[in-house]
């Protein structure tokens, strides 16, 4: 074989190689962006939320001895009673009780969602949304394009929540709705209609599983985990008085789900975010 018919070989081969390499980085880049997680710096995440600390539990204070001196206890595990200290409440009520957990919510959400879901558009529900306190902040920091869905058994909140304001950081509108309901009925959509099975991403709950669920009522909510979330969707679910950390890990863990961690809003907050994910797969 000639010199130039090897050349011509060679030249060739190496073209070949070439664009399977271009092929391969190209393959490699396109899995890296659809693979990738959103990351919130923790500086960003100080920046935002409302003010003092101490101002707005003097203020939670004060509003929950006005309405105990009215008979009005929402601390309790029994929904009916829990629904009803709701409604006899004023929007201005809610807000100042839930003053603290609104507060929280600014810190905890984002260092739960932080490399725990895809960067791109999202199915959220957002459990327990009340005036739409959790829900502002879901939609402020989950990636542009997300859908996101409150649910709230107390029709004065959620008729608050309705009237607020969605945005995303760039302070674009969000797509958000409310449903009318309690966290451990089936899940419906805007709709009316049941949310079809694995077509969730991710399940926030903020103030209602740990302080109004109990290791012998959450099983319903549960099962609508299991049906709704889609393999490797996340679930971010608070923990508190009446449902502990280690209960709910207990509860989920042989369910299928994975332990990721425990996110709070400060060093000295006791309750705070488990965040698990679906089948220990990758993001939904």
């Amino acid at each position: 074989m000639s010199g130039r018919i090897k050349g011509l070989f060679r030249c060739l081969a190496g073209s070949l190689q070439q664009t399977a390499f271009r092929k391969y980085t190209e393959n490699l880049g396109a899995a890296r962006l659809s693979d990738a997680t959103l990351v919130i710096p923790e500086r960003e995440i100080r920046r935002h939320g409302p003010g003092r600390l101490l101002a707005i539990c003097w203020r939670q204070w004060r509003t929950e001895r006005a309405l105990a001196h009215r008979g009005i206890r929402f601390r309790h595990t029994d929904p009916e009673k829990v629904a009803s200290a709701y409604l006899a409440m004023t929007p201005a009520e809610f807000d100042a009780i839930n003053g603290p957990q609104d507060w929280a919510n600014w810190r905890t959400i984002p260092r739960s969602l932080s490399s725990h879901i895809t960067d791109r558009p999202l199915r959220v529900i957002d459990l327990g949304c009340g005036s739409g306190g959790s829900t502002r902040v879901l939609a402020f920091y989950c990636p542009t394009g997300s859908h996101i869905t409150g649910y709230e058994f107390a029709a004065p909140l959620l008729a608050v929540a309705r009237r607020r304001e969605y945005v995303d950081k760039a302070g674009r509108a969000a797509q958000v709705d409310f449903v009318c309901q309690g966290v451990t009925e089936i899940l419906r959509g805007a709709d009316g209609l049941p949310l079809s099975d694995q077509s969730v991403n991710l399940v926030n709950s903020s103030g209602v599983i740990g302080h109004h669920l109990t290791v012998q009522t959450i099983d319903p909510l549960v099962a609508e985990l299991l049906r709704v979330l889609r393999p490797g969707g996340t679930a971010m679910l608070d923990v508190g008085p009446t449902l502990s950390a280690k209960e709910l890990t207990a509860i989920l863990e042989p369910a299928g789900f994975a332990l990721l961690g425990h996110y709070r809003s400060w060093f000295g907050d006791v309750t705070g975010e488990m965040v698990f994910r679906l089948n220990a797969g990758s993001p939904g």
